[in-house]
């Protein structure tokens, strides 16, 4: 019987160690004890070129050098802790922060190349946490950078993303946003016009999204505070709003514009421009107004103003066959008169600013043309698509009025990116 031990063999990592030294700084003491010491030492006095390639131990040897000293240097963990703690707070603080998203969309390209770049060190799971990324989301980037097409106007692949717009759509945008008429116009009014058109068949959404990708840069909306309490009217002729705002003309002159609307339909029913708060101008455009439409049981709202609470505008209100009630925002109720507020705002920066009137005489012209257009041709989002003198004549606030054919347009689409004879698709 041979009673002769088995001879042991040793990884040839296990012989680089005890050439360079560090046996007892990898491994642990049981393992250290179990290997001969004339094993050792006959290994750390091997000549350097018995083997062949001996040239890669002096790069074995310097990278575990390093691993050594930074596991050996407190000052480097924390400096690396820190480091990510930084990064840390930074991704927790950043992602907080409006808008965020929206910019690092502008920067996909950059982001994809430099993740690709440092996956051999850092993982792309991990890399994505820095710019709160999902993994499918940056696939799809991926592709489309890889993937460049001719066919669509930003190069996606219209074969892998055939849901994309059309180039001849995504001009259509170009002309409604960049046109004259429209340029000041909200982004909403706008797709309704191009939608109302027959131009455009896509989604509000999808319109917003183009929008940004072809540098059309969205207005801040102002958030509404929780106490804010509107009235909301149900039909035309329930409840009608005035109000005076102050415009000046370049040349230096200031004007006081008084406006009457309808709360439902948000139709100017009438303007007219005095020199100062006139309440002799509102009783007139109330008086007009109410002889053209003769509404029953209507409601006057305006705020406080002496313009509005006066004995002129008073003796009228109560003069009628039918009282009408007025009504002072704020005070003898607790909505305000926000509606024809917001009016005031859209009618000079989306109308009178840009057309930069230097005199009466033209500001009469432009405040004119501007209620036409507002009350005629301006669609509303949230009048379901409708301008404001379709609502009150009676057309009901119905978006899918204007929307309803948008499947036909998508499949038309989808077939037309499908087939597309760009070579970089195949």
């Amino acid at each position: 019987m041979n009673n002769s031990t088995t001879r042991k063999s040793w990884d040839t990592s296990v012989k680089h160690l005890a050439r360079f030294n560090l046996l007892k700084n990898i491994l642990s003491k049981e393992q250290y004890s179990s290997i001969p010491k004339s094993n050792i030492s006959r290994w750390k006095n091997e000549a350097e070129n018995k083997y062949e390639y001996n040239e890669l131990n002096d790069i074995l040897k310097q990278e575990i050098e390093l691993i050594k000293r930074i596991n050996q240097s407190s000052k480097v963990k924390c400096i690396n802790k820190s480091y990510f703690k930084l990064v840390d707070t930074f991704h927790e603080i950043i992602i907080k922060v409006k808008g965020v998203k929206t910019s690092l969309r502008k920067y996909n390209d950059l982001i994809i190349n430099t993740i690709e770049s440092v996956k051999e060190f850092v993982p792309i799971n991990t890399a994505l946490k820095v710019f709160n990324l999902s993994r499918s989301t940056f696939e799809h980037y991926k592709n489309r950078l890889i993937y460049k097409c001719d066919a669509s106007y930003f190069n996606w692949c219209v074969k892998r993303h055939p849901n994309q717009l059309l180039e001849s759509e995504i001009q259509v945008i170009k002309s409604y946003m960049t046109h004259r008429n429209y340029k000041f116009w909200s982004k909403s009014s706008v797709y309704l016009k191009a939608v109302r058109d027959e131009k455009l068949s896509c989604g509000l959404a999808t319109f917003y999204k183009y929008c940004s990708l072809l540098g059309f840069s969205n207005i801040r909306p102002i958030r509404k505070t929780e106490f804010y309490n509107p009235f909301v009217s149900g039909y035309p002729n329930q409840l009608w709003c005035a109000d005076v705002t102050i415009f000046k003309t370049l040349n230096g002159n200031k004007y006081h514009l008084h406006f009457l609307m309808d709360h439902y339909s948000k139709k100017i029913l009438g303007y007219k421009i005095e020199s100062t708060s006139s309440a002799i101008a509102i009783r007139n455009l109330i008086s007009q107004a109410y002889h053209n439409f003769e509404p029953n049981n209507l409601k006057f709202l305006s705020d406080g103003g002496c313009e509005n609470v006066n004995t002129t505008v008073r003796n009228f209100l109560t003069s009628v066959e039918d009282p009408i009630k007025h009504l002072i925002a704020q005070k003898t109720v607790s909505f305000s008169n926000s509606m024809i507020e917001a009016f005031n705002k859209t009618l000079k920066y989306q109308f009178l600013y840009p057309n930069h009137p230097n005199s009466y005489k033209q500001l009469k012209i432009f405040l004119e043309e501007s209620v036409e257009i507002y009350n005629n041709q301006k669609p509303q989002m949230n009048l379901g698509g409708n301008t404001p003198n379709e609502t009150f004549n009676g057309k009901t606030i119905e978006l899918n009025n204007y929307t309803k054919n948008f499947h036909t347009q998508k499949a038309i689409r989808i077939e037309l990116n499908k087939k597309s004879m760009c070579t970089k698709c195949s």
